[in-house]
């Protein structure tokens, strides 16, 4: 049976596949906009993570949907990277 954080990893790793496939015509065309992903699919891009964010919990819920800033770099989490890492989209 899954649990809600299985669902939500999932979810991480079709965006994150998403985002690799099109991440050059991303960076070219919206970079540094805020794209939402959703079920491996891109559903569109924002300006604001906070707004992308608000959307994206009504359109889908909490943990069914990804956000991913175009040409961000993963930041270093020191001894949280291990974690943490696994789930970055760059």
């Amino acid at each position: 049976m899954k649990t809600s954080f299985d669902e939500a990893m999932s979810e991480i790793r079709k965006g994150i596949k998403a985002y690799q496939s099109m991440q050059k015509s991303l960076e070219r065309d919206h970079f540094g906009k805020i794209a939402m992903f959703h079920d491996g699919k891109l559903v569109s891009t924002y300006n604001d993570h906070g707004d992308a964010y608000d959307i994206g919990c009504e359109k889908f819920g909490l943990g069914h949907f990804s956000l991913k800033q175009i040409g961000e770099k993963p930041a270093s989490m020191g001894g949280a990277t291990l974690y943490i890492q696994p789930m970055s989209m760059s």
